[in-house]
């Protein structure tokens, strides 16, 4: 077991009950719940996502993992409501959307969602993690 792994985190949107909602249909999420002044979902085994209102939010990167045919599934679902996406962050690589990465590291595509924040949806982990940064036990 991971010495620390997270547990939940908070995304500050606008409009929470829209945003929780976009994020289940696009993600295909469990349905969300109230949780005090959250809007908190199911994200995956052991994370939370809670979606709290906020006057002014900061726009904010979060990174999805999910398998292929959901890749496709999103991609499909933006080209055809015209959601603009691209194939990395800055948008320099447009004809590589879709397109597995150099490194063999899976597909990316970076949209964004509610807010303007800057959104991922990625195929694969990332495979350039330094040697040095794996975890270590606690003594």
């Amino acid at each position: 077991m991971p010495t620390a792994a997270l547990h939940h985190m908070i995304i500050p949107v606008s409009d929470r009950d829209a945003a929780v909602s976009w994020f289940v249909d696009l993600l295909e999420l469990r349905e969300p719940w109230l949780n005090g002044f959250f809007s908190s979902v199911q994200l995956d085994d052991s994370l939370v996502v809670n979606f709290a209102a906020a006057p002014v939010p900061e726009p904010m990167h979060l990174a999805f993992l999910i398998e292929d045919g959901h890749f496709d599934r999103v991609r499909a679902r933006f080209d055809a409501d015209g959601t603009p996406y691209t194939a990395d962050p800055p948008g320099r690589r447009p004809q590589e959307v879709g397109a597995v990465n150099p490194d063999g590291s899976g597909r990316r595509l970076y949209f964004r969602g509610p807010d303007g924040h800057l959104l991922e949806v990625l195929t694969a982990r990332y495979t350039d993690v330094p040697a040095g940064s794996a975890a270590r036990a606690m003594g």
